[in-house]
């Protein structure tokens, strides 16, 4: 009879653990959409005031896959390029590159000048390139010069430069309201608590303004860090060999193993309530299960002193 209310017990248990995960993907499946649409809505409105939310009406909304576009192509994207060059010209190579510069709007942020011995000159040049010529400076450079090395860099900061254009339109509401505010205050009191207020919220209007400045500059301004060497003979330039392909296939991996990583603690963060109702639930269920175990026990050792 015991044994019969312990497993119907268990019975129930696992019935309640079972409705409880059927519920979770009905639950996660919301909440991943409504952020998804969150995320969608943030980042098309990124390049527009606030005021204009309202467009994104239910009857107005795209097909999924052209609001995949759309959010792909509002991606807010620092670009630096790091190039290791040489050349038997340097005075020629020198104003060619800059004269490209120039062409292709772009402008030299801080140069880095010296020679090794007393003729072999270098130099190590920050450039600030629009994105969109990126390419074509980069050509223009290996076609000039002999490229040792070329890597880019790409850094997404959608989500910073979403967050910083938000904090923005929150305090110039808030600076609205309290010059409203102000212009109604009938006491000293009152309008000093206000203008210091104000003040503080004027303060950090500046500083957003004054990153998100720094966000677009980055964005619309690639960096190209190069370095130039003048030489008397070039360096042949060889395909990689296969010991280096094993090795950047390897630093991939490792990087791939990294990114794994992350998107499990993403998903055991963000499934914590489910994993804690289960661990509890389980718990419960082996704590009745060793009670009822000792007491089974205890029960057959007393058996014997009540039956000489």
């Amino acid at each position: 009879m015991k044994r019969t209310r312990f497993f119907a017990l268990f019975l129930s248990l696992c019935i309640l653990l079972t409705a409880c995960g059927s519920a979770a993907p009905t639950d996660d499946g919301i909440f991943n959409r409504a952020e998804a649409d969150m995320n969608s809505a943030a980042l098309d409105q990124m390049e527009m005031p606030f005021e204009t939310s309202a467009a994104f009406a239910p009857e107005e909304l795209k097909s999924e896959s052209a609001i995949d576009a759309t959010v792909l192509s509002n991606r807010k994207l620092i670009k630096t390029v790091q190039i290791e060059a040489e050349t038997e010209e340097y005075d020629a190579l020198v104003a060619a590159l800059e004269e490209k510069l120039t062409a292709l709007g772009g402008y030299t942020e801080s140069r880095q000048t010296g020679t090794f011995g007393k003729t072999r000159r270098w130099s190590n040049m920050t450039l600030r390139i629009p994105v969109e010529n990126l390419p074509a400076f980069v050509a223009h450079v290996t076609e000039e010069a002999n490229v040792l090395s070329t890597s880019e860099e790409t850094q997404d900061v959608t989500l910073q430069y979403s967050d910083t254009e938000a904090k923005l339109a929150a305090l110039k509401t808030e600076q609205a309201r309290l010059m409203e505010l102000l212009a109604a205050a009938n006491n000293l009191s009152e309008i000093l608590e206000i203008e210091a207020r104000l003040s503080d919220v004027t303060y950090e209007l500046e500083r957003y303004e004054s990153q998100k400045r720094g966000y677009d500059n980055r964005i619309n301004y690639a960096t190209v860090h190069l370095s130039l060497e003048e030489v008397a003979v070039l360096t042949p330039v060889e395909e990689p060999t296969v010991w280096t392909r094993i090795r950047d296939g390897f630093t991939e991996s490792l990087q791939g193993v990294g990114d794994g990583l992350v998107d499990l603690f993403v998903y055991l963060i963000a499934g914590s309530p489910y994993i804690a109702v289960t661990g509890a639930v389980l718990a419960l269920v082996i704590l009745l299960a060793r009670k009822q175990s000792r007491k089974a026990q205890k029960e057959k050792q007393s058996a014997p002193s009540e039956n000489p």
